[in-house]
């Protein structure tokens, strides 16, 4: 009964951090409908560069601030914080993830997308340019952080 409970609390944990991220990614959908038209690729990415917490309309109540490759322990479980080393929102489950090879930490990370589109007059290829707010699998070794 104990482990259902925290398998729950778990769940329910990370479906909060996936609430989070899905607002934070429609935050970023609003500013590249805004920018479309007006600010083309540079704008693209420089709002590839940016924190993503700071689209939110206020950051989440566990949010922790910016940390630069915070060491073990710094950050405290159930809590959010920005890495601007790697331009990354992270989010550190509060519960064992009950698996050896799955990280306690879930990442997230602005990226840049590019597809090559048919040559134009001048015969090159032209990249359109696209941003999606995607998680990052991280190494095992991130398990202990």
């Amino acid at each position: 009964m104990l482990a259902s409970l925290l398998e729950y609390r778990a769940l329910l944990e990370r479906a909060a951090a996936m609430q989070v991220v899905s607002a934070a990614r429609t935050a970023m959908a609003v500013r590249v409908a805004r920018m479309a038209g007006s600010g083309g690729a540079g704008a693209l990415e420089a709002l590839a560069q940016e924190n993503p917490v700071t689209w939110l309309a206020q950051p989440p109540k566990n949010y922790q601030g910016e940390y630069y490759r915070p060491d073990p322990g710094t950050i405290k479980p159930g809590h959010w914080y920005f890495d601007p080393s790697d331009k990354s929102i992270n989010f550190l489950q509060s519960n064992d993830t009950f698996s050896p090879r799955t990280s306690k930490l879930l990442k997230f990370k602005v990226e840049l997308l590019r597809e090559l589109a048919p040559a134009g007059r001048d015969g090159r290829n032209v990249a359109i340019l696209g941003l999606v707010l995607g998680q990052v699998v991280d190494r095992v070794a991130s398990n202990n952080h």
